[in-house]
């Protein structure tokens, strides 16, 4: 759908082609009028001189009436002569042999009249090389023009593509004059021959200029195109009075006939000048740039100034005549010449068209050598089938007369001809192709082996050495890169052969990357083919690219990108440089090119998962060490022996459901007591005895746990024997350590062994219960968890101990341990079961054998499911 912004683009272009295709369409009327019917059409006795109404190059037939050049001509067939158009269609419309009469005055005597006898455009009909000849010239002019209008229309905003059509539409008025045109249209051919006449000289100028990029002279001396261009647009307008004036109305333009000579000499001039910048600015880009391009601008070069030279030669043998281009030429110089001249818009469809430039000389080299060779072959062949005919015939000729011999030769020959024709011409021609194509036989099989190679690797680093060196060594290329996939961002992870120069230093080289939204990588996804890099082209993808993008193309000097794809998307991408012999990349080159990226990118994606999962292996290692030393260190945290009371059996033990958990239990002695000893203490000594559930499970809650534990030894050192304040201190210290969802469940005890008094504080945990005979004490909470408010208040419980009392605390995943059918194991089977080992009277049960019994029940309930949270007990009995 043609875009908004171009429609006044699109109206232009159809303004210009409808000019030209006019043109070209009584170009070809009038041109099939003269070859069909030239023995029955006259010819114009004279032509119109640059001065005004008078007689110019007058045939022969005119002057054998009396005309001469320089007489005014007055009137035609009795009409005023007030334009050109007034003898054109007398002349037309008059068969030859008929009579024109001409008015005219010769000198200071009065009117003349004379009789022209008319005769035929030719006297002989059209031969055939004339036919092809003239709709051949025809026919490319028209092409010429096709192909410039289908440029534009392709690409209505670039100016390349206006200054390709401008340069093509000057062979529509090169190969039809437009002054020997009738027909009400006339006028209108006029104007456009006279415009692209006018347009071609600048166009080319300017191409000169602006293709592939702006020329470094115009950068520095702007003002050179514009002494050239602003004398031809001023004199513009003066051609299309004197094509009104001349055709139409020899008054309107009788002011500028004494000076329009002069005019068109200043014009072709500068033309010529103009058309001599496209070579002065073309040079130095054609010195200057490397590879493909190099190529391009070679031939447009070369074949525009071969293609020109011979039709400037008889531009300026006109100027020293004083004549119109070509007139008083033999036929056999114009149409080698105009021949020649084709060279020109050939070689700028070619390069514009085409876009990949074949290096010139060794086409015509290796083609030459190529077509002798093989033509070699042809022709034994046809001489072998000559021989064996003319064997053929003498045999059969001779039947009277054979010999056995003659069997023998005959078939000797047909033999030969066939053992040549099957066998060995077949030969021959693999051994030319080999020795004319050995690199493309070569880079097939190498290329193929690699391609089948590269799906064995397993790391990245050797399978881009070997791909990158096999593809160096086979093509004959020194740079080539290859981006991998990372993130969001495709990052150069190998460059050969790039130079370190001062704009591009190692550390930026490695930073090189291009987007996943680049253009180049949309490109590469979309295509999923490699792509060649065309600078100059005005419809290349690579317009599209950022500035960044061709700057890291630029540096890498880049030719053609390879995808290397994936399974999803792209694995990475290869960015081959030239070739050291400068060729292009061939069809076959990126042929398997592609089936090498196939198979690279397939092996990279498994050698980057396998160095995933290798990573992840030794990632989950490293975290499982690191876990196992957290249990290492958490189990350390325990207590790591029962402190010596009298009178007081202590155990406990945490099993966590990870490696490591959140639960807590702890119990040291206070007044400086030590944490164990293998005496019992003289001092008064206070037994501590903690117990905690913190929220979650892991490392975090862990984390918290042990932050509890050093909380709660500290406080409990600063506050003997005040509990809540105690427990007020530990709860804020735990919400200032913690996040907002992390909190703990926590029971904390006193023991004075002299009283046997146990004073506690239970924040919001499971009751701890006290087995005193049949009956069960429960401590319960006496406030709420700690370290989810920053302040909350406490009271402090106190309940008196016996001798033969056991006190159990405990988490929630001893008492709501879980089988199989999600069935809760619950505290009462967890005291049944204490109970149950405590009435054996015939031992005495200690606190360590008390706990083992408690777990034993709990898992042979549990019956192997697995254990859903941290399983915690701590057993103190008094004896």
């Amino acid at each position: 759908m043609w875009q908004r912004s171009a429609r006044l683009q699109y109206i232009f272009l159809a303004l210009v082609a409808a000019l030209a295709l006019t043109h070209v369409y009584l170009g070809i009327q009038n041109t099939y009028q003269n070859l069909a019917n030239g023995q029955l059409r006259s010819r114009l006795p004279f032509y119109d001189s640059y001065y005004g109404p008078f007689v110019a190059h007058v045939n022969p037939e005119g002057r054998a009436a009396g005309l001469e050049n320089g007489d005014p001509v007055l009137a035609v067939n009795q009409r005023p002569y007030s334009g050109g158009i007034v003898l054109l269609q007398a002349v037309r419309s008059s068969q030859p042999g008929q009579p024109l009469e001409i008015t005219y005055r010769r000198g200071e005597s009065s009117a003349v009249l004379a009789s022209v006898v008319l005769r035929a455009e030719r006297d002989a009909p059209s031969s055939m090389v004339a036919w092809v000849l003239h709709f051949a010239f025809l026919l490319i002019a028209l092409l010429c023009l096709l192909v410039g209008i289908y440029v534009v229309f392709a690409r209505p905003h670039s100016l390349n593509a206006w200054l390709i059509l401008g340069i093509l539409a000057y062979f529509d008025p090169l190969f039809i004059d437009a002054s020997q045109l009738s027909g009400s249209l006339r006028l209108v051919a006029q104007v456009w021959s006279d415009l692209a006449q006018t347009a071609m000289p600048l166009c080319l100028m300017s191409f000169g200029i602006y293709f592939p990029e702006r020329s470094s002279i115009d950068v520095r001396f702007p003002w050179i195109k514009w002494v050239i261009a602003i004398p031809i647009l001023i004199l513009f307008p003066t051609d299309l009075l004197y094509i009104y004036g001349h055709g139409y109305n020899f008054a309107a333009s009788a002011w500028l006939d004494p000076w329009f000579y002069r005019i068109a000499i200043v014009e072709d001039v500068f033309a010529a000048l103009a058309i001599s910048c496209f070579f002065l600015f073309l040079a130095p880009k054609l010195v200057q740039s490397r590879g493909d391009a190099r190529r391009r601008l070679r031939i447009l070069y070369f074949g525009s100034f071969i293609g020109l030279t011979p039709a400037f030669v008889l531009f300026l043998v006109s100027l020293i005549r004083k004549s119109d281009f070509g007139q008083d030429i033999s036929n056999w110089i114009m149409v080698p010449v105009l021949a020649v001249l084709l060279l020109f818009p050939i070689s700028l469809a070619y390069v514009v068209v085409v876009q990949r430039a074949m290096d010139l000389r060794l086409l015509i080299r290796q083609g030459t050598k190529y077509f002798f060779a093989r033509s070699t072959i042809f022709v034994a062949s046809i001489l072998l089938a000559g021989w064996m005919s003319y064997a053929l015939s003498l045999f059969l000729s001779s039947a009277s007369h054979r010999h056995p011999m003659d069997f023998v030769r005959i078939f000797a020959i047909i033999g030969l001809f066939f053992f040549f024709r099957f066998v060995l011409s077949r030969r021959l021609q693999q051994r030319i192709d080999q020795k004319f194509f050995r690199e493309a036989y070569s880079s097939e099989q190498v290329l193929s082996e690699l391609s089948e190679e590269a799906r064995n690797f397993t790391e990245v680093e050797p399978l881009l050495h070997t791909i990158t060196q096999r593809i160096s060594d086979t093509l004959h290329i020194d740079r080539i890169a290859v981006f991998l996939h990372a993130g969001d961002h495709y990052r150069l992870q190998l460059a050969t052969g790039i130079p370190v120069t001062s704009s591009m230093m190692p550390p930026i080289l490695g930073s090189l990357s291009l987007a996943e939204t680049s253009a180049t990588i949309t490109n590469l996804t979309r295509g999923r083919a490699p792509a060649t890099i065309y600078r100059d082209d005005p419809s290349s993808w690579l317009l599209e690219a950022t500035e960044t993008e061709r700057t890291a193309l630029n540096d890498l000097s880049a030719e053609l990108l390879v995808p290397l794809p994936g399974r999803k998307k792209l694995a990475g991408v290869m960015a081959l440089g030239p070739k050291r012999s400068e060729e292009p990349y061939t069809r076959m080159d990126k042929q398997l090119l592609q089936s090498v990226a196939t198979q690279a990118g397939l092996a990279l994606e498994n050698a980057e998962l396998l160095e995933s999962l290798s990573s992840e292996i030794a990632h989950r290692e490293r975290v499982s060490r690191e876990i196992e030393i957290a249990r290492e260190v958490q189990e350390r945290l325990f207590p790591q022996g029962s402190p010596r009371i009298e009178g007081v059996d202590l155990a406990g033990f945490c099993r966590p459901a990870q490696v490591v958990g959140g639960d807590y239990f702890d119990f040291f002695l206070l007044s400086g007591s030590p944490v164990t000893s293998s005496e019992p203490s003289n001092e008064r000594a206070r037994l501590a005895l903690a117990l905690g559930d913190i929220s979650g499970k892991g490392i975090s809650a862990a984390l918290l746990m042990a932050s509890l534990r050093a909380s709660l030894r500290s406080a409990a050192q600063l506050q003997p024997g005040d509990l809540a304040t105690l427990m007020n201190h530990v709860n804020r210290l735990v919400y200032e350590s913690s996040t907002a969802n992390r909190y703990a469940t926590f029971f904390y005890a006193e023991y004075d062994p002299h009283l046997r008094r146990l004073t506690y504080v239970n924040a919001g945990h499971n009751p701890p219960a006290i087995l005193r005979g049949e009956t069960v004490l429960r401590l319960e909470a006496t406030g709420t968890v700690i370290g989810l408010l920053p302040d909350t208040d406490y009271t402090c419980g106190n309940i008196y101990l016996q001798p033969g009392d056991v006190f159990l605390a405990f988490t929630d995943g001893i008492s709501e341990a879980m089988n199989a059918a999600d069935e809760e194991w619950g505290e009462d089977c967890m005291i049944d079961a204490a109970r149950a080992l405590l009435r054996h009277p015939d031992c005495i049960i200690t606190a360590d054998q008390l706990l083992q019994c408690i777990f034993q029940e709990a898992d042979r309930f549990t019956a192997g499911a697995p254990q859903h949270d941290d399983m915690t007990l701590l057993v103190c009995m008094i004896r």
